[in-house]
């Protein structure tokens, strides 16, 4: 009788929030009020935008669930009112600018957005999963502002967080030894999320065969990894990995995946330093969050580790072999990727790179067997400032040459479509800087995500020229099942042709044959970074 009454109640709930507006003999529904799998939600709609905020995908990951893969969360019966952003997962400010530091470790949330016209046409709409970038370390899904895609590209938007820094990425011999899938937390997450948007997304309108994963940063890695990882699959059919070819690059380079010794050898790191025994998998997991996050920075993984079955593999191994997920991938970066990442030192200390600083900044990045072949390719006779002449061998050689030699590996396996943001007028949120930001890397979020800001307290808005460029990325990205259709203007990735969609005012045009010379990926080639 309980069970019956309970279910009587929710029902009464449910249909609470149901608005027949009378026309002749039909009603219609509320839009607002949905029904997913695991109960009754009411969204709110405001500036022609529905939205349904803060999603549990997941049970908190807490206690005894900390450093476990995801579970699915439990389910309720009460209409729910989803109208409140959820907490960021707990990080340090460690991007200074790019995010803010606090979160909680309950933030397995997500959000769902859909333009309001579209709420009674009975389409199927393109969904857009959004995967924030900040290093694997901070960021949020609420950091994005998704109207654009959602309303003049007519997408089901989706942003989602997702476990960070020593979280997310850890890996610990007494844990990994605990039977669960192991390291890659974070990377679960977004599965975990994934999988939901499957159960769920048509419930908004959305078409679970038409989803696209996108991501800029350790969110375009994250992209990559998911292409890469066999328990990805069937989770997604279009891909657009944004300045995230870093999953090319080998082990000891920044950015690299990790072997599995040596990101448990991390976690053995970072468990001493907190005052916990080498099996005392109890006492880790009983830490305030405060401490892990104040211990953490020496230890902290910023790339996934290679675990033998989320991650079976390197990607790049994987994308050379052809052990990927058969979907479509568009793979970009911006002109500029390496102002961004000069700019944050010289933010933070107030001094910019300095020309005795040079050679020891391309050490710390190269090492010093490479240090002399570096400083001859890019002299600082060749540039204006050390700053520039860093930020042109940091693009090339993490970012840019990354992603062509990541195109070339899949472009004869999985339909590829390569772009370059190049709009150098592009509007920043970071400076001013002793040095033109130009298209640094994150400039291109602004036109997919309007007044992208990251963490910084500034206005971003974009001029007519830059809107209209806008208008052409969000048309492209928003409609990936579109884009075999459209290869008048943007043709598949052809190796021997070397062609990239260029993002540049006035207009996106093709280029071909002058990537790999305007960033010395013939040097980079044989470098062995990749």
């Amino acid at each position: 009788m309980k069970s019956l009454l309970k279910t009587r109640i929710a029902l009464a709930a449910f249909l609470a929030v149901l608005n027949p507006v009378v026309a002749g003999s039909a009603q219609t529904l509320d839009p607002l009020a949905v029904q997913t799998a695991s109960g009754p939600i009411v969204g709110v709609s405001a500036k022609g935008l529905d939205s349904w905020l803060g999603l549990p995908y997941a049970k908190p990951p807490v206690g005894p669930l900390r450093w476990q893969p995801p579970e699915a969360s439990e389910p309720w019966t009460v209409l729910r009112k989803a109208n409140t952003l959820p907490s960021s997962c707990s990080q340090n400010s460690d991007l200074g600018v790019f995010a803010r530091a606090g979160g909680s470790e309950d933030c397995l949330y997500l959000n769902v957005y859909r333009g309001s016209e579209v709420a009674n046409t009975g389409q199927k709409l393109p969904v857009f999963v959004w995967i924030h970038g900040g290093s694997l370390w901070v960021g949020q899904g609420a950091d994005y502002d998704p109207a654009k895609l959602a309303v003049d590209g007519k997408a089901i938007v989706v942003t989602i967080n997702y476990r960070l820094g020593a979280f997310g990425f850890f890996a610990h011999p007494a844990i990994d030894r605990e039977g669960h899938a192991f390291g890659n937390y974070g990377l679960m997450d977004q599965q975990a999320a994934l999988r939901w948007v499957q159960q769920n997304i048509a419930a908004f309108g959305g078409d679970p065969a038409n989803v696209t994963i996108a991501g800029e940063s350790s969110g375009g890695n994250s992209v990559m990894a998911h292409v890469a990882s066999p328990t990805s699959a069937g989770l997604f059919q279009h891909a657009i990995a944004m300045s995230g070819a870093g999953v090319m690059t080998r082990h000891p380079g920044f950015g690299a995946p990790r072997p599995l010794p040596v990101a448990e050898q991390a976690g053995a790191g970072l468990a001493k330093a907190v005052g916990c025994g080498p099996d005392d998998v109890a006492c880790l997991r009983s830490l305030p969050t405060k401490r892990i996050l104040d211990a953490q920075s020496p230890y902290t993984l910023n790339e996934f580790v290679i675990d033998g079955q989320t991650l079976p593999i390197h990607p790049a191994d994987a994308f050379r072999t052809g052990r990927v997920n058969k979907v479509t991938l568009v793979n970009g970066t911006t002109r500029d990727e390496g102002r961004f990442f000069i700019a944050l030192p010289e933010l933070l200390t107030g001094k910019p790179l300095t020309e005795g600083g040079y050679a020891t900044a391309l050490t710390g990045l190269y090492g010093t067997k490479m240090l002399p072949q570096v400083l001859r390719e890019y002299p600082l006779t060749e540039y204006v400032s050390p700053s520039e002449a860093y930020a042109a061998a940091s693009t090339d050689s993490m970012f840019a040459c990354t992603a062509r030699a990541l195109n070339r590996s899949l472009s004869d396996k999985i339909p590829v479509y390569a772009y370059e943001f190049g709009d150098r007028t592009a509007p920043s949120y970071v400076g001013p800087m002793s040095f033109p930001m130009l298209a640094a890397h994150t400039y291109e979020l602004a036109y997919l995500f309007p007044g992208f800001r990251g963490g910084a307290d500034v206005t971003i808005t974009l001029n007519p020229l830059q809107t209209k460029l806008s208008d052409e990325m969000v048309g492209y990205f928003a409609h990936l099942s579109q884009i075999t259709s459209r290869e008048s203007t943007w043709p598949r990735y052809d190796a021997k042709k070397d062609n990239f969609q260029t993002f540049l005012l006035p207009n996106a045009r093709m280029v071909s044959g002058r990537f790999a010379t305007a960033h010395h990926c013939d040097f980079w080639d044989k470098s062995g970074l990749y």
